[in-house]
């Protein structure tokens, strides 16, 4: 995808393609209050949005403005555009003093904090101004720093140095009454002649950096870093001389250097349209080529600065802090059962936005089952990486563990991270035939008397031990025993504390004495979870029939007892053959019944 640079100069419309990246550009021009012409004043101003010299375009996020009088600052108030904004300005009559600072913004990069407004006075009537910016978007950590601008006194000689070295005393003084630590952009006209000049020294002493270098800048062996002037003619009050002087600069704290959180890219520092080529002259003598492969956009752009003021504008891009992002996929442990595998991936992003936001310096380590994990790794703008993660689930229990996913980088957003999860590892389910031991087989004696009808016996069956760490039991299967036995039928699931009656019946009829053993098998499972698992358990009815014989032979009245009621009764059916007074089954009821009787006589 590509954006064009739309430029009209001299009835020239030239479109050059430039890749769009979001970066924070900060801008810094004096505008020799407005004493250039208007016209090329916005077309600069359009242009530094477009300016891809570094490799990458990106709109301007801040500018600050020198020699801002009154007239300035209203013009750019009126004519910048809806998406720019005004920080705080003050004007304490410095409009007879050089102007004063003013400073612009893109309210949909950063924000002014108010509260973080001063200004310092630096001798010469001038003052320097200091403002307090937020980067949209960058909330956790949130992401702030101070922008100043100054318009330090002019002129070649001691006087103008002491005033100057004074001014950046009284910069530096004011830095010492933000936070420590605090990222720090000194951006302005600072007349400098060269790098051994007091102020400089000041600004450096005073823990500023230069981002291209302390050394001296003078001569053609360094046209590159100037900015002072584009022009030879001088005309409506502005200075000609050629361009020969680095009186623009644009200091910074270190924690601005690097290329970790919010820290100015290498090479995108830069006079924007010096091309290297035009020391000591005007800035469009002749062909421009600051834009390499674009010579009439160069030249149209230089045609412009020209015009527009006597000073180039100074311009560097920040990277904007890493951002990350880190979610599980495919985690949801909910309840297993301990043992169970479970695969289970990290996701880790930067999700910050231009291919030259900071890298992602990431490493993670990890609590109870997440305890095994520990990795380290850099992600790019843009840049993904899944990681597989081990979850132990050899521990019974619940748990709410985390991974720990941290930068070292302290303006890396949403770090540290603390990625949870949560579940409970339970026992596998212990089937037994006891509640008083874990038995997974168990022989079932039973005395049952032939042809006494069916029979029902119940198994008792329990989940041994159960407890909220255990399983419960699904009773899944029981295997169909041999007669004289039956199973009744059912299944049962979720077998917890209490325990499970399993019918059986033994059906006697017919049925000759002897001894029956008939194995039955049980499939029992876990519950329906991850990692359940089957088991059997054995059960054996070991069955003793025998014939049904009386209880007292000589009960011949039915009432339970051989006794004076029996006796009569036989007395009374004497001779004859009713057969339930014929105990010895002869078909008479005689003396041989008589004598089985009173030998059965006091049963019970």
């Amino acid at each position: 995808m590509q954006h064009w640079r739309c430029l009209g100069s001299a009835g020239v419309v030239l479109l050059v393609a430039s890749a769009a990246e979001a970066q924070v550009r900060v801008a810094q021009w004096n505008l020799a209050a407005m004493r250039g012409e208007p016209a090329a004043i916005d077309t600069v101003i359009e242009l530094l949005d477009q300016d891809d010299r570094p490799g990458f375009a990106s709109p301007v996020s801040i500018l600050t403005i020198q020699e801002a009088d009154t007239v300035t600052y209203n013009y750019l108030l009126d004519n910048l555009g809806a998406d720019w904004s005004a920080a705080t300005y003050t004007n304490s009559n410095e409009d007879n003093f050089g102007g004063a600072q003013a400073c612009f913004y893109r309210a949909a990069t950063v924000t002014e904090d108010e509260s973080g407004h001063d200004d310092t006075f630096t001798e010469a009537g001038r003052r320097a101004d200091r403002w307090l910016f937020t980067l949209n978007g960058y909330d956790d950590p949130p992401v702030s720093f101070y922008v100043y601008s100054a318009h330090l006194k002019a002129g070649n000689n001691s006087s103008a140095e002491v005033d100057r070295n004074t001014g950046a005393e009284r910069v530096i003084a004011n830095m010492t009454e933000i936070p420590d630590g605090s990222r720090v952009i000194v951006t302005g006209d600072m007349n400098f002649y060269d790098n051994d000049e007091a102020g400089y020294q000041t600004f450096l002493a005073g823990g500023l950096e230069d981002p291209i270098g302390d050394g001296g800048w003078a001569g053609a062996g360094n046209t590159l870093k100037h900015s002072q002037s584009p022009r030879v003619i001088q005309a409506d009050g502005l200075a000609s001389g050629g361009l020969d002087d680095r009186f623009d600069l644009h200091l910074c704290t270190p924690n601005l250097i690097g290329t970790a959180g919010m820290t100015l890219i290498d090479g995108s520092y830069r006079s924007v349209g010096n091309d290297g080529q035009h020391y000591n002259v005007a800035i469009n003598d002749g062909s421009n080529t600051y834009w390499p492969g674009d010579v009439a956009g160069s030249n149209a752009l230089a045609d412009a600065l020209h015009d527009a003021s006597d000073h180039l504008p100074v311009v560097a891009d920040y990277r904007v802090p890493a951002v990350l992002d880190a979610s599980f996929s495919g985690c949801d442990v909910g309840t297993v059962i301990e043992g169970y595998p479970i695969e289970c991936s990290l996701e880790i992003g930067n999700t910050a936005v231009g291919s030259h936001a900071a890298a992602l310096n990431w490493s993670l380590s990890g609590t109870g089952v997440l305890g095994g994990n520990t990795d380290a790794g850099t992600l790019q703008a843009g840049g993904f990486a899944e990681l597989a993660i081990d979850v132990d689930t050899s521990a019974v229990g619940a748990f709410e563990d985390s991974l720990a996913i941290t930068s070292d980088d302290d303006l890396t957003q949403h770090a540290p991270a603390g990625i949870g999860l949560s579940g409970h590892v339970l026992r596998h389910a212990n089937p037994s035939f006891s509640n008083t031991a874990d038995n997974d087989f168990f022989v079932m004696y039973i005395d049952v008397e032939c042809n006494t009808g069916v029979m029902p016996v119940a198994v008792q069956f329990w989940n041994y031990q159960w407890d909220s760490d255990q399983a419960r039991l699904d009773v899944d299967a029981v295997s169909t025993p041999e007669a004289p036995v039956a199973f009744i039928g059912g299944t049962w699931s979720g077998v917890g504390p209490f325990a499970i009656s399993m019918p059986f019946e033994i059906d006697t009829t017919g049925l000759d004495p002897g001894n029956y053993v008939r194995p039955i098998t049980v499939t029992v499972s876990d519950e329906d979870i991850p990692g359940e698992a089957q088991r059997t358990l054995y059960l054996t009815m070991n069955i003793t029939a025998t014939d049904v014989t009386p209880a007292c032979e000589g009960d011949v009245d039915g009432d339970g007892i051989t006794g004076i009621g029996d006796l009569l009764a036989l007395l009374a059916g004497y001779g004859g053959s009713e057969p339930a007074l014929d105990l010895i089954e002869d078909g008479v009821i005689d003396v041989s019944d008589l004598l089985a009787l009173l030998a059965d006589y006091g049963c019970v």
